[in-house]
């Protein structure tokens, strides 16, 4: 299964890093189109969305975390939080086995 992420370019990037693809977005509605594409792939397992895009996405981002199929969908501390790169890093390393 494959992880994949959505968000603003530091956090895709800073994922990339670790192997995990994804999609820069700017937007609610660019995030929306994104999400939905990767939610028809069943090769992913779980999608991680970037905390200031799934603000923006609203009740909206909570439809998507609390479904009962694959893939998961959780919100990870982007680039705008304070300890964005020690929370993104322990993210990953849970999520893959990894350290780095």
């Amino acid at each position: 299964m494959k992880i994949k992420i959505v968000g603003d370019i530091i956090t895709v990037r800073g994922f990339g890093f670790a192997g995990i693809d994804g999609v820069v977005v700017k937007t609610a509605r660019e995030a929306r189109t994104a999400i939905l594409k990767m939610l028809q792939d069943e090769d992913i397992g779980l999608i991680l969305v970037a905390q200031s895009i799934a603000n923006s996405l609203g009740n909206e981002f909570d439809e998507y975390r609390f479904r009962k199929h694959l893939p998961l969908v959780l919100s990870v501390e982007d680039s705008t939080g304070e300890k964005a790169v020690e929370d993104i890093m322990a993210v990953v390393q849970r999520s893959l086995g990894l350290k780095l």
